[in-house]
């Protein structure tokens, strides 16, 4: 061995044997369990990993004499599962050799450079083959060799190349030699006897060949082979082709190595399908799942390498248990994929609702892999993922169909690892009919070669039928339990000790395989586990407070113990989220906490500068800390929400602010604004994510604390987000608050005088939460218009807006339909001259209702078309959802009933990708479909689901009774007419009145007729629109004729269903016509009642 330039030691056998061992690896690593047997066999010392570690110490220190203690080693190398050994090609006089050995022989049609190269390669050998190390173990026996049969090959193809450069008489004199010294290779005699035949000794030539077939006889017991027989016979023939210069064979090169997956074979192969589709431009997903250690993302990996290999672009994130940043997996999936990950990100995110921020993201997605080659994006470890990014997985999956891109989502299937967001997203995958992988343990023959494939070593059947029956076949169980073994030198000893104590579980393996390293590494994995399953060595250095070499012995102890494995430059990771679990679990509670505060402290004082970025990873550790760090724990919980917020990250955002919320409680230094300030962004957080509900109860309580310290601006402040961006109200449809009221008017009594616009927002909040309550509608109309006059002379357009948009929600009675009207004109003449698009869009849609109900149905389109344009030209997505079930139920209108429920399913899948479910208006619409076509018996099953939420829809439940033939059911389910609720005075009491009716129509009830009849007539000349979303039934003066003929007025009933008929017809409504002509005639003399 020569290191720069100088002979050097290389200590004793087993060091020797260590370095010719990774010698003979030629580059690649070698596991720390084979080195272990390959240098101890079956009787290791007790500290065998310490020996080894000493030995590569010595071995590095030989290598590299000029390497400073702390840079890393560039030569012998730790790498999983063990150590490498890096060295350039002509360092290596083997490597060197074959090199010219392969070159050689692909040079057969010039062997004068080929005999060149021969020579040279020949000349590198200075003795046997790993001579004095050779015999310390099989591996270096077997190497020495091959090596020894690629010097032979060598030898032959020399001679062979002298022959067809006609050096004749130097070839017999060396060929005679070397058929003595190797009698049983023919090719030797083959050479030996053409040379001779061309020196024109035939008749030696024919004796060298007898001679050739008598040793074969006598020492194998075997004929000659092809090749001596065929020249034997040319030579008897004196074959004119013998004069002629042969080819030297080519032979080729050995086959690289391939990696395989142990036993997943088929799975692969349905794997591969999906990106074959893939390049079809068939968009498909792939959901593998399997318990922890079954291998989900070795298979993932496996898939990465044949895409790549097959020329598929393929990007790869994950995410893991600790705290990650918003979309991390799908950033560094991205950023592989795209080498950018900006299309992620877009600008004014800060003031993005949940689903429009979703919306856009998953859009400039899919469009930037629309184009180019097919791609493959792997997302690992879902069970683990933020909510931001659960929420982009749903709505990419569901717009991949025709785009070139397979979408692999790994996850555990345990039903504790799934929480409620990943249950529901996993279900909406499932309905894209994915290719489903299922992961199960290995089978024996799987499991030994499991074995094989990891360690290099071979074990028996009745081995690996042991080891499969203590790890169930799961392959991280396997790897582990093997390591274990290996260490303990009883891998294929069943009866040893090791084995008799076989641990209950992975963890518990995992915990045994710590015992076995340095104390030192186990303290500091213990550090790390609690930084996270990733983490930064100068982090843990920090915490720990060790010496940086003893930090260095520890981790290269992990590494080659394959519990660690290097990221990048500084930063480690735990091979897998099992080990870093089984790590954290040997801390007792009180040692996790100091170790949580250390880390915290250490994370601040190496990153700052970076705070920032690593906020929520404070938080998170200052939590953990426990009480006595609650202050840190909050201050950096709200920085890190405040950021998420900034970035559309809402769902992170509410996670976030709802820690700072808990830890404050524990921290008595916080002052009541700063309790306030947390709340109200909480608050904000959850309005955002379309959570209006939730998000009143931080806001109330922000509310009421600085209503408590006579501050009644701060409390107004904190409620006000509530009413921000309003569609519908912020309640529960139909259930008044009163606690909520009460709040209002207390703060409304504190607001001073000086203060008109906060006051004027209040009143108009106020009126909306009165919109439920009885007898309040003459109280909340005055109020709102109190704060509509108050906008107005305040001058502010923006606050002018919003109080107009409070004003719409409360006049949606029925019987303030012109009043509304002209608020919605305001409103959008308003939006327009703000140039707010997502404002014009929201006030277009509210006009679009209004205008619909009175009759102005071409109007309500135009709105509600110019609605749908501003929102796809701006990616508002509550607009499009509202827009879209307007338009859809306009097609419904036209009796175009199969475009109707294509529009339906169209918007429900938008509304389901982009939230967490629908709503349950596509059911509605589809009922009053189904009313007409005469089949809502079809959809009793999916109403009584629906009556337990939204108890006003009992009446339409009891029509799809009744339609079904069950009146009896309907009755019992209803009751007698008196018993009846009343329906709520607002948007949809048109609509749920004239259902009511034909409910009792049904029934021939003489009471409820008369009192349906009188309420509904007022209303004879509105439309049945239900807000434009919850279904379409037509003109009212259908349901009044119906109800007249039914209470024996023949004239009015003649004169509303007339009227009906005309309105049918006059905008476009033919199967409702048809169905007005069906009672028309039944107004005549001599009919009875309808």
């Amino acid at each position: 061995m020569v290191v720069a330039g100088q002979a050097v030691d290389l200590g004793g056998p087993k060091q020797r044997a260590l370095l010719a061992t990774l010698v003979a690896a030629d580059g690649r690593a070698v596991s720390v369990e084979r080195l272990i047997d390959l240098l101890w066999g079956e009787d290791p010392p007790a500290k065998a990993l310490v020996s080894l570690q000493s030995y590569v110490a010595r071995l590095r220190r030989v290598l590299e004499p000029d390497r400073d203690a702390r840079a890393p080693a560039r030569t012998l190398v730790t790498r999983a599962p063990g150590y490498a050994l890096l060295l350039d090609g002509h360092d290596v006089d083997a490597r060197r050799f074959a090199r010219l050995l392969a070159d050689a022989q692909a040079s057969n049609a010039d062997p004068g450079r080929a005999a060149g190269l021969l020579q040279t390669a020949l000349g590198l050998w200075r003795g046997d083959a790993y001579g004095g190390v050779a015999d310390t173990c099989a591996a270096l026996r077997t190497e020495a060799a091959r090596l020894e049969e690629l010097r032979l090959t060598a030898v032959e193809e020399l001679w062979a190349a002298q022959v067809a450069l006609g050096n004749h008489g130097r070839a017999v004199a060396e060929l005679e030699r070397l058929v003595d010294a190797h009698p049983l290779r023919e090719r030797l005699w083959t050479l030996l006897a053409l040379a001779q035949y061309r020196s024109a000794r035939q008749g030696d030539a024919l004796a060298t060949l007898r001679r050739a077939r008598r040793r074969l006889a006598d020492e194998v017991g075997l004929d000659p082979g092809v090749e001596l027989r065929r020249l034997e016979e040319a030579v008897l023939r004196q074959d004119p082709a013998l004069a002629l210069t042969p080819s030297a064979g080519v032979h080729g090169r050995p086959a690289a190595e391939s990696v395989a997956l142990v036993g997943r074979e088929a799975e692969l192969a349905a794997v591969f399908q999906a990106l074959a589709d893939a390049g079809a431009r068939q968009g498909r997903v792939v959901l593998v799942s399997g318990e922890p250690g079954i291998g989900k993302t070795t298979l993932a990996r496996a898939v990465a390498v044949h895409a790549s290999a097959a020329g598929l672009r393929c990007g790869w994130g994950g995410w893991e248990s600790d705290v990650a940043q918003p979309l991390w997996g799908w950033k560094r999936a991205v950023q592989q994929l795209l080498g950018d990950a900006g299309v992620l990100e877009y600008p004014d995110a800060a003031n993005v609702d949940i689903a429009s921020s979703t919306f856009r993201v998953a859009g400039a997605l899919v469009d930037a892999l629309r184009t180019g080659p097919a791609s493959v994006i792997i997302l690992d470890d879902v069970h683990w993922a933020d909510a931001d990014s659960l929420r982009l997985l749903r709505r990419v999956a569901a717009t991949i169909v025709d785009v070139p891109l397979a979408l692999l989502v790994t996850h555990r299937d345990a039903e504790a690892d799934i929480s409620p967001p990943v249950a529901h997203v996993l279900a909406d995958l499932a309905r894209l009919d994915p290719v489903r992988v299922r992961l199960t343990g290995l089978t024996d023959a799987a499991t030994a070669a499991q074995v094989r494939h990891r360690t290099g070593i071979d074990v028996s059947a009745e081995v690996a039928a042991a080891i499969h029956e203590r790890t169930d076949g799961n392959p991280f169980f396997v790897n582990e339990f093997v390591r274990l073994l290996a260490g303990a030198g009883e891998l294929s000893d069943p009866t040893g000790p090791s084995w008799r104590g076989v641990p209950g579980g992975v963890r518990d393996v995992v915990r045994q395989r710590l015992a076995q390293l340095p104390d030192q590494a186990g303290e500091l994995l213990a550090a790390a586990a609690v930084l996270g399953r990733s983490f930064d060595l100068d982090v843990v250095e920090e915490a720990v407070g060790t010496p940086q070499d003893a930090v260095e012995e520890a981790v290269e102890a992990a590494l080659v113990s394959g519990l660690l494995e290097e990221e990048s430059v500084g930063r480690y990771r735990f091979t897998h989220a099992l080990v870093r679990d089984a790590v954290y679990g040997t801390l007792p509670a009180p040692a996790r906490s100091r170790m949580h505060a250390r880390a915290a402290q250490a994370l601040e004082r190496r990153r700052i500068g970076q705070l920032a970025r690593h906020a929520a990873e404070l938080a998170e550790h200052y939590r953990m800390a426990g009480a006595v760090h609650a202050r840190s724990a909050w201050i950096f919980a709200s920085r890190a929400a405040a950021h998420a917020a900034g970035h559309a990250a809402h769902a992170e955002a509410v996670r976030l602010f709802t820690m700072a919320a808990e830890a404050q409680v524990q921290d008595e230094l916080a002052t009541p604004q700063e309790r306030e300030a947390v709340l109200v962004g909480l608050g904000r957080a959850l309005l955002w994510m379309s959570r209006p509900i939730e998000a009143w109860a931080p806001l109330a309580e922000a509310a009421a604390a600085a209503l408590a310290r006579a501050d009644a601006v701060a409390a107004a402040r904190a409620l006000l987000p509530i009413t921000e961006r309003t569609i519908w109200t912020w309640r529960d449809y139909g259930r008044p608050d009163e606690e909520a009221i009460r709040l209002w008017e207390d703060v409304l009594a504190g607001l001073p005088e000086t203060e008109p616009l906060l006051r004027a927002h209040v009143r108009a909040a106020l009126a909306v939460e009165l919109l439920y309550v009885p007898g309040s509608a003459a109280r909340s109309t005055r109020l709102v218009d109190q704060a509509v006059v108050a906008a107005r002379r305040a001058d502010s357009p923006h606050d002018l807006l919003r109080i107009l948009q409070l004003a719409h929600l409360v006049l949606v009675r029925p019987d303030l339909l012109d009043r509304r009207i002209a608020i919605a004109d305001e409103l959008v003449t308003h939006a327009a001259r703000l140039d707010d698009a997502a404002e014009l869009a929201a006030a277009l849609c509210k006009r679009a209702v209004d205008r619909a109900e009175s009759g102005r149905w071409e109007q309500a389109c135009t709105d509600l078309c110019r609605a749908k344009r501003l929102a796809e030209r701006h990616q508002i997505v509550p607009v499009l959802l509202i827009a879209g079930w307007g338009l859809a139920l306009a097609i419904q209108a036209t009796g175009d009933f199969a475009g109707a429920e294509a529009a339906i399913e169209q918007i429900e899948t938008l509304q389901s990708t982009v939230s967490m479910g629908a709503v349950g208006v596509g059911l509605l619409q589809r009922a009053t479909i189904r009313i007409v076509q005469g089949r809502l018996a079809e959809l009793e099953p999916e109403l009584r689901a629906a009556v337990e939420q939204r108890p006003a829809l009992r009446d339409l439940h009891a029509l799809a009774l009744i339609s079904g033939s069950r009146e009896d059911e309907a009755r019992e389910l209803l009751g007698d007419w008196p018993e009846q609720p009343p329906l709520l005075w607002d948007y949809f009491w048109i609509s749920l009145t004239a259902i009511r009716a034909q409910v009792w129509l049904a029934f021939g009830d003489p009471q409820a007729v008369a009192d349906l009849r009188r309420r509904l007539t007022p209303y004879a000349r509105r439309l049945a629109v239900a807000g434009m979303a919850g279904g379409f039934l037509g003109s009212i003066s259908h349901t009044v004729g119906r109800l007249a003929l039914a209470d024996g007025d023949r004239d009015a009933a003649a004169h509303y269903l007339q009227l009906a008929l005309d309105t049918h017809r006059g905008l476009g409504f033919p199967r409702l016509a048809a169905l007005t002509e069906e009672v028309l005639p039944l107004t005549a003399e001599g009919h009875g009642r309808g």
